[in-house]
């Protein structure tokens, strides 16, 4: 009776395991998935979107539908965020079609990740933004909307004084474009980026069959948590996604 208990445990247990959440990657024979107004199938369609598009899948959705999660991506047109069914989606951190590259710490203030042939290096330094470089404040405001022309992430929208910013990214020495790096602000509490957490939460991805290559963070900072998502294919750069974490 005892062993009979014990199975039953482990069976219940399996079956109401959570659902993956985290980074994930649309994916639908269709060759896109419905953003939905609110976690059900009949809900108002907010977009289509595309296949290999990248998301935070964030939680489940609402106690009673787990097999929605929010899905916070850069859809600027219809906000921030929308629901999305988890089999619309595939997780690179646990789909054999992906290899998980490993990170490794320097003597220096860096990080990099690295597997299968890829090597991803990423540079944080300590910067002192000028106020002068923020436009849109309002009389007597410290927040503003944009930064050098662009809008900003990692400050909740308040100016700061000081923070850790992204100053490089390369795949296998070859440079993202510092222009897509600005505005990309780390939280700033230590004397080093490492020892500030600049460096927590990045993920790297790499599917040989199409040689793309997916490096991931999302930054969580009370300050103003934001995701990030670099994609390149065949060694090179091809675009970044944004999000506001606002849940």
């Amino acid at each position: 009776m005892r062993y009979l208990a014990t199975l039953l445990l482990l069976c219940s247990a399996l079956t109401h395991a959570a659902p993956p959440d985290g980074f994930a990657l649309v994916h639908d024979a269709d060759g896109y998935t419905n953003l939905r107004e609110n976690p059900d199938l009949n809900a108002k369609v907010l977009a289509k979107i595309p296949n290999d598009t990248p998301l935070n899948c964030v939680g489940e959705a609402s106690n009673d539908n787990p097999n929605f999660c929010t899905a916070l991506l850069q859809q600027a047109a219809i906000g921030d965020y929308g629901f999305i069914h988890r089999s619309r989606l595939i997780f690179p951190a646990s789909d054999k079609n992906f290899a998980t590259l490993r990170e490794h710490f320097g003597r220096d203030d860096t990080l990099t990740l690295s597997g299968n042939g890829q090597t991803v290096h990423i540079a944080a330094r300590r910067i002192h933004p000028k106020r002068s470089d923020f436009s849109g404040t309002a009389p007597n405001s410290d927040n503003a909307p944009l930064y050098r022309g662009k809008p900003f992430y990692g400050t909740d929208g308040s100016i700061p004084k000081s923070v850790f910013a992204i100053e490089q990214i390369t795949l296998n020495g070859q440079a993202v474009p510092a222009a897509e790096l600005q505005g990309l602000f780390l939280p700033d509490f230590a004397a080093t980026a490492r020892g500030s957490n600049a460096y927590d939460g990045w993920e790297a991805y790499y599917r040989r069959t199409d040689k793309t290559l997916y490096l991931f963070n999302s930054v969580n900072n009370d300050a103003g948590s934001f995701g990030m998502c670099f994609v390149f294919k065949d060694g090179k750069f091809q675009r970044h996604y944004l999000w506001d974490a606002l849940l």
